[in-house]
């Protein structure tokens, strides 16, 4: 006795595989996204800490910054292009940021929504320039302080 299959799994499998072959694609490149996000903030964040270190004047801080920036960055990004990379010094404050675009491919609905192929992704951190000598008096006189109040 054969048992007779209905064709109706197969036509199933065929309206839903797109629509989950779709958000697996989805994940993978917002995964890109945030990746590409998080190492451009933590690459500026780096580069503006190393920028805020030089003493000299604000264009060997940017300078200095510049440099940090392009090699902290090299490599590591996923799926980001046109990279581009600024530098502000205003005063004791020296802002990195990073700004490129992930391409995403054209046969996703995405383009047909948003009317681009392409999501901007950016990173930017900053940080002051720190007077050392007046961190360490200040944090001695705090030590000093808890000392003699525990006495």
């Amino acid at each position: 006795m054969r048992r007779h299959l209905k064709a109706s799994c197969t036509v199933e499998a065929a309206l839903i595989f797109p629509f989950i072959m779709g958000i697996i694609v989805f994940i993978i490149y917002i995964s890109f996204f945030l990746h590409d996000r998080a190492v451009m903030k933590s690459c500026a964040y780096q580069a503006a800490l190393k920028g805020s270190l030089i003493r000299s004047s604000t264009s060997e801080m940017e300078n200095a910054a510049r440099r940090a920036a392009e090699y902290n960055i090299d490599g590591l990004l996923l799926a980001t292009a046109d990279l581009n990379t600024e530098v502000a010094v205003s005063g004791k404050e020296i802002t990195v940021s990073y700004r490129g675009n992930l391409r995403i491919p054209q046969g996703i609905l995405f383009m047909k929504i948003t009317g681009t192929d392409s999501i901007e992704v950016s990173g930017e951190a900053s940080a002051y320039q720190k007077d050392a000598i007046e961190f360490i008096r200040k944090s001695r006189t705090v030590t000093n302080s808890l000392n003699h109040a525990g006495k």
